[in-house]
């Protein structure tokens, strides 16, 4: 009766199925920055005022103005951060 018993409980805890089991996504990135992330970027460059910031043509896109007044146009790469041109003019 004992073996059966135990054989009874080792089998159902095999076909347990937990109550609420979390989702898990595993090596899911989002595909590009966010505008918040690409607004704090200009900033770390120089950037203090942001005019404009759009994505389009596949990048962030960022006009402004500096510290000292010159206009500041940049292009993020969305997916890693990284400036991939930066102007400054007056």
């Amino acid at each position: 009766m004992r073996t059966t018993l135990a054989a009874a409980a080792l089998l159902m805890s095999f076909f347990a199925v937990p109550a609420s089991a979390p989702a898990q996504t595993v090596g899911v990135a989002p595909d590009r920055i966010t505008v918040d992330e690409a607004r704090d970027v200009a900033g770390m460059n120089g950037v203090v005022d942001v005019r404009k910031i759009e994505f389009y043509d596949g990048a962030w896109h960022v006009e402004g103005r500096d510290v000292v007044g010159k206009h500041v146009e940049m292009t993020i790469d969305p997916r890693s951060g990284t400036i991939a041109h930066l102007e400054r003019y007056d």
